[in-house]
């Protein structure tokens, strides 16, 4: 077996996010690689700068960065590495340009849907508001080089990129061919399940995608490569892959069948399974519940456990 001649250094990075702090890794080669940033805060900035000076590095020193997907605690400060090529999906671009015809879509969509779904105009407005202040802590910039899923990593021929949409559409990690080391961001975390969010298509009039399912998806791509460990953005390395990943899967089905019994006593909108299932959470983070209810009914939709209908503008699902 080929011996590896890279190291990979975590930096972990705060954030002001739940989720707490998020790291990145620095691949040291024949390329200098940073796979994703932290956010645009100062206390983010300042803690990259050290944790790179402490490694013997300054922001231009690295030659390239790799952008796992658009969240703000992944890409925020990508702006600051001027004279590094900036990698990344297709489908990272207009988030990180903050394309204003793009951010402008998305608004519109989520505005009609979240409303054909029953969730009220001052909750639409607080989603809203809060996906526009998330969105300041990336610093706008854009990608140098596309990748796609199979394309190996430039400068690193033993790194290849794999697209594992479902928690973002632009989602890709890398994994090690010789041992089978993948750098994850959030498709796999040890401490908590990754949420599939909501996403409006990329395209206006598309079809919405369906998060869970590519996201089920990607978890049963990660399983049949046979991944060993996985770095994630998140929290430690996970070295039980497969058991995590079934955990995973099991929770997903779990959830559904939980929906499904809800559905057995009435016929909701899906706002109102979601405060079934979350109570109060619900009231307080309602971006996050929606998805996480949402993802569960497109299961469920795809399994034929349930039925949707239009009733007076507003879509109901229930099971009989």
């Amino acid at each position: 077996m080929k011996m590896h001649t890279e190291t990979i250094h975590k930096i972990t990075i705060p954030t002001p996010f739940l989720v707490g702090p998020v790291n990145v890794y620095l691949i040291c080669g024949e390329v200098l690689t940073l796979v994703d940033t932290g956010p645009l805060t100062k206390e983010g900035e300042k803690t990259l700068i050290e944790q790179l000076k402490a490694l013997g590095y300054q922001l231009a020193d690295i030659d390239q960065v790799v952008l796992t997907h658009h969240h703000p605690d992944h890409v925020g400060l990508a702006g600051l590495f001027h004279s590094s090529v900036l990698i990344g999906h297709r489908y990272l671009r207009p988030w990180l340009q903050k394309d204003k015809s793009f951010f402008d879509q998305h608004r519109k969509f989520f505005q009609e849907f979240y409303r054909e779904h029953g969730v009220p105009g001052e909750t639409i407005q607080k989603v809203l508001h809060a996906s526009s202040v998330y969105m300041s802590y990336i610093e706008p910039t854009d990608l140098d080089v596309i990748v796609m899923h199979g394309d190996q990593l430039p400068g690193h021929p033993d790194w290849t990129v794999l697209e594992v949409p479902g928690h973002a559409q632009n989602h890709i990690m890398l994994i090690r061919e010789q041992d089978q080391l993948a750098i994850g961001a959030d498709v796999l975390i040890g401490t908590i399940s990754s949420n599939a969010l909501l996403e409006a298509p990329m395209e206006e009039g598309a079809e919405r995608p369906k998060t869970l399912l590519q996201y089920r998806k990607s978890l049963e791509l990660m399983k049949s490569l046979g991944v060993s460990s996985v770095l994630p953005g998140h929290g430690e390395t996970i070295n039980e892959v497969d058991q995590l990943i079934d955990k995973r899967l099991k929770g997903h089905l779990d959830r559904a069948q939980l929906i499904k019994q809800i559905l057995s006593t009435n016929r909701w909108s899906a706002h109102e399974i979601s405060y079934q299932l979350f109570k109060e959470k619900h009231v307080k983070q309602p971006e996050l519940t929606f998805s996480e209810t949402f993802g569960h009914l497109d299961l469920l939709l795809e399994r034929n456990e349930v039925k949707m209908s239009k009733e007076d503008g507003i879509f109901i699902f229930y099971n009989e």
